[in-house]
């Protein structure tokens, strides 16, 4: 049994389209697989860089991705055709993004998961939600990335090669390797001694854990999705500690809390 993993960033930020490009989409230990249902994302602002993210397509109007994508007065636009030898199909997101926020109003607190609705309905095929009688936990799974390099964890050196030369936009082909769902406690440990303000954020939201020695997604794309026999599971949301990103656990919003679930299904069939 396997798992897609598309994608999967820092804490509250995302990859902006500079020289850090490179650790947009890429991949270790990974080879070049096919997930039509993979959108990329770009976030532009008027006065700063932009950034780059991972996105699901849920339905034929729907893009699930995690909310820190998209930060206040950026204009998003969604690739559709991420894929090798698809046609250019990047269109700009004109309605207002869904964020899921705490029923409890007077705490005014977001989670990390987003909705974004396209303008007119794509002819991709879209994942489907959640069996959550089947959850994907205690399972090997697939991680998988838009990759501008491939690289493995015996070479340090590569990784500085693939951080600041190489140029942006190259090698758009996804990329896939296998890691497995794990416990969050080293997780959770990692950000109440390092990282105590995230800690704070994070704590009331719902998510699961993800790492595998070798085979791991970098820093970028953020929002990509956790798939299991064809359905999506999870957002990518954080990693523990920036210091160590392509090797400290990951974490992915959890789509079978049954706040999620329901907001979902609300959200894209109103």
């Amino acid at each position: 049994l396997s798992v897609d993993l598309v994608g999967r960033g820092i804490p509250l930020s995302g990859v902006t389209v500079n020289t850090e490009v490179a650790l947009q989409k890429r991949i270790i230990g990974g080879d070049e697989c096919e997930r039509q249902y993979h959108v990329q994302l770009r976030a532009v602002y008027p006065h700063g860089p932009s950034s780059l993210c991972g996105g699901s397509l849920i339905s034929d109007r729907w893009i699930l991705t995690a909310a820190h994508c998209l930060k206040p007065g950026g204009i998003m636009f969604a690739n559709l055709s991420v894929h090798q030898g698809g046609p250019e199909q990047e269109v700009q997101i004109t309605a207002e993004a869904e964020i899921y926020t705490d029923k409890d109003t007077s705490t005014g607190r977001v989670h990390d998961i987003m909705l974004l609705q396209l303008p007119s309905s794509s002819d991709v095929q879209p994942i489907k939600l959640p069996d959550c009688d089947e959850p994907p936990k205690r399972r090997v799974v697939d991680v998988s990335a838009s990759g501008s390099c491939v690289l493995t964890d015996t070479d340090p050196s590569s990784e500085l090669i693939c951080l600041f030369f190489l140029e942006p936009g190259k090698s758009p082909s996804l990329h896939c390797a296998e890691t497995e769902v794990v416990s969050c406690t080293e997780l959770n440990d990692i950000l109440q001694k390092k990282f105590p303000e995230v800690h704070r954020v994070k704590s009331y939201q719902h998510w699961f854990c993800g790492q595998s020695p070798g085979k791991d997604i970098c820093r970028g794309d953020s929002g990509g999705g956790v798939v299991h026999n064809g359905r999506i599971y999870g957002v990518s949301s954080f990693v523990g500690d920036p210091d160590f990103v392509c090797r400290a656990p990951a974490a992915f919003m959890d789509l079978c809390d049954p706040e999620y679930a329901d907001w979902i299904r609300k959200t894209i069939n109103p």
